[in-house]
Protein backbone atom coordinates (compact mmCIF):
# COMPACT_ATOMS: atom_id res chain seq x y z
CA UNK A 1 0.00 0.00 0.00
CA UNK A 2 2.91 2.17 0.94
CA UNK A 3 4.40 1.84 -2.51
CA UNK A 4 1.37 2.66 -4.42
CA UNK A 5 0.82 5.74 -2.45
CA UNK A 6 4.61 6.41 -3.05
CA UNK A 7 4.30 5.78 -6.65
CA UNK A 8 1.06 7.71 -6.83
CA UNK A 9 2.95 10.89 -5.35
CA UNK A 10 6.17 10.33 -7.50
CA UNK A 11 3.76 10.49 -10.94
CA UNK A 12 2.20 13.69 -9.21
CA UNK A 13 5.47 15.63 -8.62
CA UNK A 14 6.91 14.43 -12.17
CA UNK A 15 3.66 15.75 -13.58
CA UNK A 16 3.68 19.28 -11.65
CA UNK A 17 7.21 19.14 -12.75
CA UNK A 18 6.63 18.71 -15.99
CA UNK A 19 4.04 21.30 -16.78
CA UNK A 20 5.93 24.24 -14.70
CA UNK A 21 9.36 23.30 -16.86
CA UNK A 22 6.72 23.52 -19.61
CA UNK A 23 5.48 26.82 -18.49
CA UNK A 24 8.62 28.41 -17.98
CA UNK A 25 9.92 27.12 -21.25
CA UNK A 26 6.51 29.12 -23.08
CA UNK A 27 7.27 32.33 -20.73
CA UNK A 28 10.73 32.04 -21.93
CA UNK A 29 9.88 31.60 -25.70
CA UNK A 30 7.68 34.51 -25.01
CA UNK A 31 10.10 36.82 -23.95
CA UNK A 32 12.43 36.14 -26.64
CA UNK A 33 9.65 36.92 -28.91
CA UNK A 34 8.40 39.80 -27.04
CA UNK A 35 12.61 40.93 -27.25
CA UNK A 36 12.82 40.41 -30.53
CA UNK A 37 9.66 42.66 -31.50
CA UNK A 38 10.38 45.34 -29.73
CA UNK A 39 13.80 45.77 -31.63
CA UNK A 40 12.18 45.18 -34.91
CA UNK A 41 9.42 47.80 -34.22
CA UNK A 42 11.92 50.31 -32.58
CA UNK A 43 13.93 50.48 -36.37
CA UNK A 44 11.28 50.44 -38.54
CA UNK A 45 9.45 53.36 -36.26
CA UNK A 46 12.46 54.89 -36.18
CA UNK A 47 13.28 54.34 -40.33
CA UNK A 48 9.65 55.80 -40.54
CA UNK A 49 9.67 58.94 -38.65
CA UNK A 50 12.85 59.93 -40.21
CA UNK A 51 11.62 59.52 -43.83
CA UNK A 52 12.44 62.35 -45.80
CA UNK A 53 11.63 64.65 -49.04
CA UNK A 54 12.76 67.53 -49.86
CA UNK A 55 11.31 71.35 -49.02
CA UNK A 56 10.32 73.03 -52.24
CA UNK A 57 7.29 74.67 -51.40
CA UNK A 58 7.46 78.81 -50.71
CA UNK A 59 11.49 77.78 -51.62
CA UNK A 60 11.12 78.81 -55.47
CA UNK A 61 13.15 75.17 -56.01
CA UNK A 62 11.16 72.84 -57.74
CA UNK A 63 11.63 69.02 -59.08
CA UNK A 64 11.17 67.34 -62.53
CA UNK A 65 8.68 64.90 -62.16
CA UNK A 66 11.51 61.96 -62.36
CA UNK A 67 13.19 63.63 -59.64
CA UNK A 68 10.40 63.33 -57.02
CA UNK A 69 11.30 59.28 -57.72
CA UNK A 70 14.99 60.40 -55.91
CA UNK A 71 12.98 60.51 -52.50
CA UNK A 72 10.15 57.70 -53.07
CA UNK A 73 7.92 56.68 -50.38
CA UNK A 74 5.91 53.70 -51.54
CA UNK A 75 3.49 51.40 -49.30
CA UNK A 76 1.93 48.84 -51.24
CA UNK A 77 -0.96 46.76 -49.98
CA UNK A 78 -0.75 43.16 -50.79
CA UNK A 79 -1.95 40.04 -49.53
CA UNK A 80 -2.24 36.01 -50.23
CA UNK A 81 -5.99 35.18 -49.41
CA UNK A 82 -7.07 37.19 -46.03
CA UNK A 83 -3.15 37.23 -45.14
CA UNK A 84 -2.00 40.99 -45.17
CA UNK A 85 1.32 41.42 -46.96
CA UNK A 86 2.37 44.47 -47.04
CA UNK A 87 5.60 46.08 -48.39
CA UNK A 88 7.04 49.35 -48.37
CA UNK A 89 10.02 51.44 -49.16
CA UNK A 90 10.93 55.11 -48.67
CA UNK A 91 14.01 57.79 -48.10
CA UNK A 92 14.76 57.95 -44.74
CA UNK A 93 17.68 60.17 -43.08
CA UNK A 94 17.52 57.59 -39.63
CA UNK A 95 21.11 56.67 -38.90
CA UNK A 96 20.85 53.35 -37.45
CA UNK A 97 25.04 52.57 -36.82
CA UNK A 98 24.41 49.23 -38.75
CA UNK A 99 27.44 47.08 -39.89
CA UNK A 100 28.16 48.83 -43.37
CA UNK A 101 26.06 51.86 -43.24
CA UNK A 102 26.39 55.44 -44.08
CA UNK A 103 25.29 58.58 -42.77
CA UNK A 104 22.79 61.03 -44.64
CA UNK A 105 19.90 59.64 -46.85
CA UNK A 106 19.21 56.24 -47.80
CA UNK A 107 16.09 54.33 -49.50
CA UNK A 108 15.02 51.62 -46.72
CA UNK A 109 12.40 49.10 -47.56
CA UNK A 110 10.42 46.33 -45.49
CA UNK A 111 9.07 42.91 -46.69
CA UNK A 112 7.96 39.63 -46.52
CA UNK A 113 10.07 36.11 -47.82
CA UNK A 114 8.40 33.24 -47.24
CA UNK A 115 10.56 30.66 -45.38
CA UNK A 116 11.45 27.37 -46.43
CA UNK A 117 9.74 24.65 -45.58
CA UNK A 118 7.16 26.38 -43.83
CA UNK A 119 4.10 27.75 -46.21
CA UNK A 120 2.28 30.62 -44.31
CA UNK A 121 5.37 31.68 -42.26
CA UNK A 122 7.32 34.36 -43.73
CA UNK A 123 10.90 36.21 -42.36
CA UNK A 124 10.45 40.03 -42.48
CA UNK A 125 13.24 41.40 -44.64
CA UNK A 126 15.11 45.24 -43.97
CA UNK A 127 16.60 46.57 -47.46
CA UNK A 128 19.23 49.77 -47.50
CA UNK A 129 20.49 51.18 -50.06
CA UNK A 130 22.60 54.63 -49.21
CA UNK A 131 23.20 55.64 -53.10
CA UNK A 132 21.14 57.92 -55.20
CA UNK A 133 18.94 56.26 -57.58
CA UNK A 134 15.49 56.82 -59.41
CA UNK A 135 12.09 54.62 -58.29
CA UNK A 136 13.09 51.19 -55.78
CA UNK A 137 16.49 49.73 -56.20
CA UNK A 138 17.00 46.84 -57.35
CA UNK A 139 20.49 46.14 -55.34
CA UNK A 140 19.70 47.14 -52.32
CA UNK A 141 21.43 45.18 -49.18
CA UNK A 142 18.81 43.09 -47.69
CA UNK A 143 18.82 41.31 -43.80
CA UNK A 144 16.86 39.37 -41.91
CA UNK A 145 15.06 41.21 -39.03
CA UNK A 146 12.73 38.58 -37.63
CA UNK A 147 11.48 35.06 -38.93
CA UNK A 148 7.75 33.69 -38.01
CA UNK A 149 5.81 36.11 -39.29
CA UNK A 150 2.48 35.34 -40.64
CA UNK A 151 1.23 38.81 -41.73
CA UNK A 152 2.46 42.17 -42.21
CA UNK A 153 -0.19 45.18 -42.39
CA UNK A 154 0.68 48.66 -43.10
CA UNK A 155 -1.81 51.36 -42.82
CA UNK A 156 -1.25 55.29 -43.84
CA UNK A 157 -3.02 58.05 -42.21
CA UNK A 158 -3.69 61.13 -44.23
CA UNK A 159 -3.48 64.44 -43.45
CA UNK A 160 -7.31 64.44 -43.10
CA UNK A 161 -7.15 61.74 -40.84
CA UNK A 162 -8.18 59.40 -43.46
CA UNK A 163 -6.76 55.91 -43.85
CA UNK A 164 -5.37 54.39 -46.90
CA UNK A 165 -3.86 51.13 -47.38
CA UNK A 166 -1.25 51.84 -49.86
CA UNK A 167 0.90 55.49 -50.42
CA UNK A 168 2.88 56.97 -53.49
CA UNK A 169 4.69 60.16 -53.25
CA UNK A 170 4.45 60.24 -56.81
CA UNK A 171 0.35 60.49 -56.67
CA UNK A 172 0.20 62.14 -53.28
CA UNK A 173 3.82 64.64 -53.29
CA UNK A 174 3.40 64.41 -49.63
CA UNK A 175 4.38 61.94 -47.49
CA UNK A 176 1.61 60.31 -44.82
CA UNK A 177 0.82 61.91 -41.71
CA UNK A 178 1.13 58.48 -39.74
CA UNK A 179 2.30 54.94 -40.75
CA UNK A 180 0.74 52.42 -38.38
CA UNK A 181 2.28 48.74 -38.81
CA UNK A 182 0.79 45.72 -37.31
CA UNK A 183 2.79 42.33 -37.80
CA UNK A 184 1.65 38.97 -36.48
CA UNK A 185 3.99 36.04 -35.19
CA UNK A 186 3.55 32.88 -34.98
CA UNK A 187 3.51 31.63 -31.52
CA UNK A 188 2.35 28.25 -30.30
CA UNK A 189 -1.18 27.99 -30.98
CA UNK A 190 -2.17 31.57 -31.17
CA UNK A 191 -0.50 34.19 -32.92
CA UNK A 192 1.01 37.30 -31.34
CA UNK A 193 0.11 40.54 -32.90
CA UNK A 194 1.64 43.99 -32.21
CA UNK A 195 0.98 47.30 -33.89
CA UNK A 196 3.36 50.63 -33.39
CA UNK A 197 2.50 54.08 -35.18
CA UNK A 198 4.96 56.45 -36.48
CA UNK A 199 4.82 60.21 -36.80
CA UNK A 200 6.27 61.59 -39.72
CA UNK A 201 7.45 65.07 -38.85
CA UNK A 202 7.92 66.26 -42.80
CA UNK A 203 4.34 65.38 -43.82
CA UNK A 204 3.68 68.95 -43.90
CA UNK A 205 6.22 69.46 -46.74
CA UNK A 206 4.60 69.25 -50.05
CA UNK A 207 6.76 68.68 -53.17
CA UNK A 208 6.44 71.29 -56.35
CA UNK A 209 6.32 69.52 -58.95
CA UNK A 210 6.96 71.35 -62.53
CA UNK A 211 5.84 69.29 -65.78
CA UNK A 212 8.88 68.81 -68.68
CA UNK A 213 11.27 70.87 -65.56
CA UNK A 214 14.89 69.57 -67.07
CA UNK A 215 16.39 66.53 -65.58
Amino acid sequence: MAIAIAAIVLTVVNLSFFQAHRSIESVGSQRQTYQMVRVVMDRMMKDLSCAYVPSTEGTGRTLGEEDVSLYRFVGKDDSDGDTDLDSIHFTTAAELGLPGSMGGLSEVGYFLKEMENLPGHYVLIRSEDPLPHYGVSKSAREMEVAEDIISLNIVYLDHNGGEKDDWDLEQTLALPRQVRVTIAFAFRDEPLSFTGTAHLPLSELKLTVSEGAPE
